[in-house]
C-alpha cells in the first residue's frame, strides 16, 4: 500500500473513529452534566421517567452504532500502526496503554448493555407504577453506572491522547 494510500485510508478512519467517540461521549457528559440534572429539577419524577424512556430510546441506537463504529475504525487504525506488534505482543508501551484502553471499553460496552437492555425496562416498569424504594434504588444504580462510564470514557480519552502522542513521536 503506497503512503498516500495509507494516509487516505488512515484519516477517513480516524475521522470516523472520532465521530463516533464524540457521540458517544458527547451524549454521556450532556446526558449526565445537563439533561439529567435539569429533568430533576423541572420535571415530576413520573413525567421524567417517560421522558428518559423516550430519550433512551432515541439515544441508544446512537451508542450502539457507535460501538460498532468504534470497533471496526478502531481495528484498521491499530493494524496499521507501526507500533502494533501482533495479537498478544506487548513488547512496547504503546501496545500495554492500548490493552488497558480496550480492557477499559469492553467494561463499558457491558455496562451499556446491561444499562440499555436490563435495567432500563425495569426503570421504566417500576416508573409507571409510580414512586417506589425499588424505583429509587434501581434509578441510583443507573446514576452511578453512567457515572462510571463517563469516568471510564475520559480515561479511555486520557490513553488515547498518551498512545496518539508516542504514535506521533519519531
Amino acid at each position: 500500500m503506497s503512503d498516500a494510500v495509507r494516509l487516505v485510508l488512515l484519516s477517513i478512519v480516524n475521522w470516523l473513529h472520532l465521530a463516533a467517540t464524540v457521540t458517544w461521549l458527547g451524549a454521556m457528559v450532556t446526558n449526565m452534566l445537563v439533561l439529567m440534572p435539569a429533568a430533576r429539577e423541572t420535571l415530576e419524577p413520573q413525567v421524567m421517567g417517560r421522558f428518559m424512556g423516550s430519550f433512551m430510546k432515541k439515544f441508544r441506537p446512537l451508542v450502539y452504532l457507535s460501538i460498532i463504529a468504534l470497533v471496526v475504525t478502531g481495528v484498521i487504525m491499530m493494524l496499521l500502526n507501526r507500533h502494533y506488534l501482533g495479537i498478544l505482543d506487548f513488547g512496547n508501551l504503546w501496545t500495554w496503554l492500548l490493552l488497558v484502553k480496550h480492557i477499559i471499553i469492553i467494561i463499558m460496552v457491558v455496562m451499556v448493555i446491561y444499562a440499555f437492555e436490563t435495567l432500563a425496562p425495569k426503570v421504566g416498569k417500576l416508573a409507571a407504577a409510580g414512586p417506589s424504594p425499588e424505583l429509587a434504588k434501581l434509578q441510583k444504580l443507573q446514576m452511578n453506572i453512567a457515572m462510571a462510564g463517563l469516568l471510564m470514557a475520559l480515561s479511555v480519552l486520557l490513553l488515547t491522547s498518551v498512545i496518539t502522542a508516542i504514535s506521533s513521536l519519531p
